[in-house]
């Protein structure tokens, strides 16, 4: 999923830092990230992204929230819980950085072409700079609210979709059989 979105922001015209699953080392993310005006991650759970963003206990302050310029703007393609999703744009926010949480999903509407369904949630400030980022690579953003409710909104649209697995067990592991693990990405426009 990466690799495609990727494709679709170079082809508009956007310049792309990419540390794949962190080989250059967290100081180097966190210097790419402090040149950039516009972050994406897409990273596997909560735990992984708030040690992205923020450091974890190991390693103090090493995330790469604390390097961004005010005014950045980090989209978080993630899936990930609701409140997990408010509290990092709060703590964001706090720091002078705009969050748009944005959780990719494969999409099963009609009439969306891309193969994304993206429920779009946080300021308006940041869901304006990110919405037509996101609409290089997905017809299917939907804006659903303030920080946090792109997950909700996305909770909401698995949760009514009919099918024989209720607790989502056997498409998770089709998933993690085949995609492989997630990757964070910079973008600089």
């Amino acid at each position: 999923m990466a690799d495609a979105i990727m494709d679709r922001l170079r082809q508009a015209g956007h310049r792309l830092h990419h540390d794949r699953h962190g080989r250059h080392g967290r100081s180097a993310f966190r210097d790419q990230a402090g040149m950039c005006d516009v972050v994406m991650m897409l990273l596997p759970d909560a735990r992984a992204v708030a040690a992205a963003l923020f450091g974890d206990a190991r390693f103090a302050d090493d995330g790469f929230a604390g390097a961004l310029p005010p005014g950045a703007l980090v989209i978080d393609l993630s899936r990930i819980p609701p409140s997990e999703a408010s509290a990092n744009a709060a703590r964001l926010s706090g720091m002078g950085v705009l969050t748009a949480d944005a959780p990719l999903a494969p999409d099963f509407t009609p009439g969306f072409t891309s193969g994304f369904a993206i429920d779009l949630g946080g300021s308006d400030a940041a869901c304006a700079r990110a919405e037509p980022l996101l609409r290089l690579f997905s017809d299917g953003v939907v804006r659903a609210g303030g920080a946090g409710d792109g997950q909700r909104a996305h909770l909401a649209r698995t949760a009514d979709r009919k099918n024989d697995d209720p607790d989502g067990l056997h498409r998770l592991l089709r998933l993690m059989a085949f995609d492989g693990p997630a990757e964070p990405m910079l973008s600089a426009s």
